[in-house]
């Protein structure tokens, strides 16, 4: 495989196909605005949150791994879970926002110059890293708040 290739498959398993771990739109399947924003205490974040935060992430990358500005950030990463449009979004925009950043983020993979891919590479695979680790504690939250269907791929 190509390292372009292997991008590619990174982001589509995290966003819709499932593969060793479930994808973003499996342990999200079903899941309810009441769901979305359970919290199990005052020090947790909510499932809106992380994907909140994935959003807010996944964005400023994408513009920048296109060579677009991005504008500063005078918070701090606990700020992208709580202040971000986790407060202002349904969960339905929410969840609906991260598809679009997760296509344009195949586009924007597939139509790259190797050279651009390459000088990226390491924050790519950091990039899928992280939206994996917040899929797992998206499907913890699922399985503790006992909305989890274990026929979607973790049991």
């Amino acid at each position: 495989m190509t390292p372009r290739e292997i991008i590619e498959t990174q982001l589509q398993t995290c966003w819709n196909q499932n593969g060793w771990f479930t994808s973003m739109a499996a342990s999200v399947n079903e899941l309810t605005e009441d769901q979305a924003s359970w919290k199990s205490n005052d020090e947790t974040n909510s499932i809106h949150e992380i994907v909140s935060h994935l959003n807010f992430y996944n964005e400023r990358y994408l513009h920048r791994f296109l060579g677009e500005s991005v504008s500063s950030f005078e918070g701090d990463n606990d700020d992208t879970f709580t202040k971000a449009e986790s407060e202002s979004q349904s969960w339905s925009d929410t969840i609906q926002n991260y598809n679009n950043i997760m296509d344009r983020w195949i586009q924007a993979v597939n139509k790259s110059e190797d050279e651009n891919l390459n000088r990226w590479l390491q924050d790519l695979t950091h990039l899928t890293i992280h939206n994996a680790y917040h899929i797992g504690q998206i499907v913890t939250i699922r399985k503790q708040q006992g909305s989890w269907d274990a026929t979607k791929g973790v049991s």
